[in-house]
């Protein structure tokens, strides 16, 4: 029973100490503040009516409220403050915090109405609110070391114990100390630092970082590659960063009434690894243009994307092969190259010749070739003239006239690779032959177009020294299936003759 009183005894002391511990040092009504009653920040009651907004300013957050009967409307974290949304006519209000405590039923020293704003201090019982100003406006404040902003620092809440408060504008700076005890009055403390002219212990600072980087100080970006100020002697740290890379710091010591040239880190690439395995190995391996790189091992780059271009002897080149590098991964493919076909199945051409045979003469050639079936095209320039041949009319001479032939042919093969780089094509075709008078005497131009036409048969042999180009020899025998009358007159007293053997020997170029 004893230790059950005592147990009871305690945790009503504990209670009381606890509820101690939150006070509200101030309340009141904000009358210029129109939040409460502005579309956007207003918000209705469960009457539909406007609710009063309390502006609470509290050391901490995770604090929860009791509105009591009347309950709470909402309750939302804004920018260093609570905005609290009360009924209108509301009374009280418990304030409970799991580390600090709970203050039951604060009555509002104040009506409560709806569409106004008011404003709450709350105090957590481990220090007081302290307004920091300074000698020069908008000075940078830091307490105990740390940066807090701009001067006035407006309501900061400081725990008990010494403080060093420095401001800092320009070359103008100065450093106060003092003390919050328990003894202090609960009231709102100002502390005011003043500032002096310290040009004497300032030095000039120039940052320099290579690739762009962006330079950061003291949680600011001040520039990018390059950052000009004065500093007050002493030791600093400054931070480079850049996308996809890591941030580099660099430390660095002002002297006082010296120019300081400072050369930062560049900001560590982020990488990854780059792992191709080519068939066949010993690719010559280029990325991004002519930049060689070696994929008998996987590579470390930077992030980013590579296009890759491979050339191998005897094989087809590869181009445009694009692979992403990620940070801290590994990209990984098998690229199997192609040989060279020198015979190739399917392919386009286009050459020249010269044709040996009677009234033998170049050859102009184009054809394509589809699954090795081969389609071809010629026409051949006569060059070489006939022997003479006499004309006469009732037996009575009237001109002297030599001939020189020019050939149309259609011809359709079928391709055969015999080696990687020898290939034979069987063909059967159709010619039309052309004489082309000229009148050697006499003033008569006799046969002048005379045309035959024949089937023929024979191979084009194929030997290609490099890619895309063939050496070829083309025997062929034709005869002929129909002759006009000139054309017999013509052969019956000439060399000339429709048809026959002839070998065209040429270059052909292949696409």
């Amino acid at each position: 029973m004893r230790k059950l009183i005592l147990l009871t005894f305690a945790s009503l002391v504990a209670m009381c100490l606890e509820a101690q511990n939150i006070k509200v040092m101030k309340f009141e009504r904000l009358e210029k503040d129109m939040t409460a009653n502005t579309h956007g920040t207003q918000k209705l009651d469960q009457n539909g009516e406007k609710a009063a907004l309390i502006k609470i300013q509290a050391p901490e957050r995770g604090f929860t409220f009791n509105g009591g009967s009347l309950g709470i409307v909402a309750s939302e974290e804004h920018d260093g403050e609570i905005w609290l949304y009360v009924p209108r006519r509301a009374k009280k209000l418990t304030i409970q915090h799991k580390d600090y405590g709970v203050l039951r039923e604060y009555y509002y020293p104040v009506p409560v109405e709806g569409a106004r704003t008011y404003e709450m201090y709350i105090d957590i019982g481990i220090g007081r609110y302290v307004t920091i100003t300074s000698q020069m406006a908008n000075s940078t404040i830091y307490i105990d070391g740390e940066n807090v902003g701009q001067s006035p620092i407006n309501h900061k809440y400081l725990n008990y114990g010494k403080h060093t408060v420095r401001a800092l504008k320009d070359r103008f700076e100065g450093e106060t100390t003092f003390m919050i005890t328990t003894d202090d009055d609960a009231s709102l403390r100002l502390v005011n630092v003043e500032q002096r002219d310290m040009s004497d212990h300032f030095g000039d600072v120039t940052v320099n970082v290579e690739n762009n980087a962006e330079i950061w100080f003291e949680g600011k970006n001040v520039g990018t590659s390059r950052w000009q100020t004065q500093l007050r002697e002493g030791s600093y740290v400054v931070e480079t960063r850049k996308a996809d890379c890591d941030p580099q710091k660099t430390s660095f010591t002002v002297v006082a009434q010296q120019q300081n040239t400072v050369q930062a880190a560049q900001p560590t690439l982020h990488t990854g690894r780059l792992s191709l395995y080519t068939r066949p190995r010993n690719a010559i391996a280029t990325y991004n243009g002519n930049n060689p790189i070696d994929l008998t091992e996987a590579q470390t780059l930077p992030v980013g994307t590579y296009q890759i271009n491979l050339q191998r002897k005897g094989y087809v080149a590869k181009s445009g092969l694009e692979y992403t590098v990620r940070h801290n991964e590994t990209t990984r493919d098998t690229i199997t190259m192609e040989k060279v076909r020198y015979i190739k199945p399917q392919t386009f051409y286009f050459g020249a010749g010269y044709s040996i045979r009677s009234l033998g003469g170049v050859t102009a050639l184009a054809g394509v070739t589809y699954k090795n079936y081969d389609l071809q095209l010629s026409y051949t320039f006569g060059l070489q003239a006939s022997d003479e041949v006499y004309w006469y009319d009732q037996n009575i001479y009237q001109s002297t006239m030599t001939y020189k032939r020019s050939t149309l042919a259609v011809k359709l093969g079928y391709q055969f690779e015999l080696t990687e780089r020898l290939g034979i094509t069987p063909q059967v075709g159709y010619e039309m032959e052309r004489l082309s008078g000229k009148t050697v005497n006499g003033t008569n131009t006799y046969a002048d177009g005379a045309t035959a036409q024949c089937a023929s048969v024979g191979a084009k042999l194929l030997w290609a020294p490099i890619e895309r180009v063939y050496v070829f020899a083309n025997p062929a025998y034709s005869i002929g299936i129909s002759k006009d009358n000139n054309f017999k007159q013509i052969a019956d007293n000439s060399n000339v003759s429709a048809g026959g053997f002839m070998m065209t020997l040429g270059a052909i170029f292949n696409f």
